[in-house]
């Protein structure tokens, strides 16, 4: 039979993106790990699940994995001003909303603070039970060659791999003269 072509493979990863947004909570599958090159649709589909997610009353928190790394270096870093007050809110939004869509993991420049803070997140939301949605342009060999191990295996055993195949589709509108 082979594998699928990149079309049926798109099917498949819709379908479980539709039930897990429609089925919030009560989908086999907890979290989702949306992997593939750019332009391949993770972040449209990410948006269409905060979406769905939230029109049926859940608290949906999505944000770029650097957007949410720099909140929580200006909580630690300017504790005492307006904005470390600011990022407080926001970071305690990221540990505690029902669905949490983290876009773009692997864009951010990868330092121990940023290792230590997405096992914090990661490790918070999976033992307090809360769902994630991670998307990335890294493969799981990615995340094992970027993160600490404790990230990885965290991420390879709680998250279910949602590989994105095809061409880019911001190459092809421009092609298309779209």
């Amino acid at each position: 039979l082979g594998s699928p072509s990149p079309r049926e493979n798109m099917e498949l990863v819709y379908e479980v993106c539709l039930n897990y947004a429609q089925k919030f909570g009560r989908f086999y599958f907890k979290n989702l790990f949306l992997s593939g090159a750019p332009g391949l649709g993770k972040t449209f589909l990410s948006a269409c699940i905060a979406r769905t997610v939230s029109e049926n009353g859940h608290s949906v928190v999505y944000d770029t994995a650097g957007n949410v790394f720099a909140q929580f270096e200006a909580r630690k870093f300017q504790r005492d001003s307006a904005d470390g007050q600011e990022a407080r809110d926001e970071t305690r939004r990221y540990l505690n909303c029902d669905l949490l869509i983290l876009d773009d993991l692997g864009c951010e420049l990868t330092t121990a603070f940023v290792q230590s803070t997405l096992y914090t997140l990661i490790n918070t939301r999976l033992t307090a039970g809360r769902r994630t949605v991670i998307s990335s342009n890294m493969s799981l060999d990615g995340v094992r060659a970027r993160y600490t191990p404790q990230i990885a295996s965290r991420i390879e055993g709680e998250y279910q791999l949602l590989p994105f195949v095809g061409e880019d589709i911001r190459v092809l509108k421009k092609k298309r003269g779209l």
